[in-house]
């Protein structure tokens, strides 16, 4: 099945505001020449009562015709410079594999709350040539708002 596989360089997935978000992502059972284009993103979005959010802190397309699919980063220790996206060397695993860097902002922060909930993610969505779409997300959390309890007696 064709997916991509998130990882975060740091556990737990906890970053704090103004820190950075790196990790890779792998394409699996796809070939790169199979696929138009990638969009890469570092979003937040709100779920609750009243009307939905969502924020889209980083946003990077990679193809063809901007080089961004094809290229492939000359720095092994650091491939990603912040707020980037890159494909890395091939390496012994199967599939492409990217590396990212995002530094987050100061706002908003991750929240667990009885009717608001503030999610945060990086999502990849592979667009193929033969018009098919797959999405993959990884959550983690920015900040560290206790999570609310509520005492109905």
């Amino acid at each position: 099945m064709i997916c991509s596989i998130i990882q975060f360089d740091q556990k737990p997935d906890v970053f704090q505001p103004l820190e950075t978000v790196s990790g890779t992502f792998r394409l699996e059972d796809v070939e790169l020449e199979s696929v138009n284009r990638l969009e890469f993103s570092v979003v937040w979005y709100t779920e609750g009562k009243g009307d939905e959010d969502i924020g889209v802190h980083f946003f990077e397309t990679l193809d063809w015709t901007n080089g961004l699919l094809g290229a492939v980063s000359a720095n092994d220790a650091h491939p990603a410079p912040r707020n980037s996206v890159c494909r890395i060397p091939d390496g012994d695993e199967k599939g492409e594999t990217f590396s990212f860097s995002v530094t987050l902002p100061s706002s908003p922060l991750s929240y667990y709350g009885m009717i608001l909930k503030i999610h945060w993610c990086v999502r990849v969505r592979i667009f193929l040539k033969n018009g098919r779409e797959v999405k993959s997300e990884k959550f983690f959390t920015v900040g560290s708002v206790p999570k609310v309890q509520v005492d109905l007696n």
